[in-house]
């Protein structure tokens, strides 16, 4: 009962930033992370596709477990804008984060997982080159199942600086807003599914998957 009133309020948050999104540009890569850190020396690969309104990214991820409870990624692919004749450009991204709860703990008995990070975008689009620089705040809920598999429910809400430097105007730098609502699922330890949905100027869907390297 206690983990369906956090989620319940986590989703009404998402709505109340709904309107204040329009005029934004919107991410790149959506969220695609739990709160729970990997693990020390642990490293992932992973393979992802976003689809929103303003533009769609294929890219692949790095993650490795800097400590036990901090994360870093690295993000390399194509993003191409909603733009027209516009053609795909190189995407790159990093972010990293610190896991500040943890579920698992059981002398806190923590009712989720809760982080904090920060990220950075970037990609040279045809038009207008964007940056992205900012900060967030993830939350999740891992569901057991009797098989061993968990379905790890997640949210973030983020806040970031948007630069978007046009080819036929000035450029024009914003404070922006945004949150992602999603669902891992994890096969095994060493594979990993994922769903998202992102309210954002670049609404859209995010999937992909992970397998562990180390």
């Amino acid at each position: 009962m206690r983990k369906n009133i956090i989620l319940a309020a986590l989703f009404m948050l998402a709505i109340s930033f709904t309107p204040a999104l329009a005029d934004s540009g919107g991410l790149f890569t959506g969220n695609l992370t739990t709160a729970d850190a990997v693990g020390t020396g642990v490293g992932y690969f992973g393979g992802f596709v976003g689809f929103g309104d303003n533009m769609s990214t294929v890219y692949g991820t790095f993650t490795y477990g800097m400590a036990e409870y901090t994360d870093i990624r690295f993000k390399l692919g194509f993003s191409d804008i909603d733009y027209h004749d516009s053609d795909p450009k190189i995407m790159l991204g990093f972010d990293f984060k610190y896991e500040i709860m943890d579920y698992d703990d059981t002398l806190h008995k923590n009712p989720f997982d809760f982080a904090a990070g920060a990220f950075l975008e970037y990609a040279d689009y045809d038009y207008s080159p964007m940056l992205e620089f900012g900060g967030n705040l993830i939350g999740s809920i891992p569901y057991r199942f009797k098989s061993g598999q968990k379905l790890i429910p997640y949210a973030r809400i983020n806040v970031r600086m948007e630069r978007i430097d046009p080819e036929w105007g000035d450029a024009n730098t914003d404070f922006e807003a945004g949150m992602n609502l999603g669902a891992k699922f994890e096969m095994t330890t060493d594979f990993n599914l994922y769903g998202e949905f992102e309210l954002d100027g670049n609404t859209g869907i995010y999937l992909g998957l992970e397998v562990r390297a180390f």
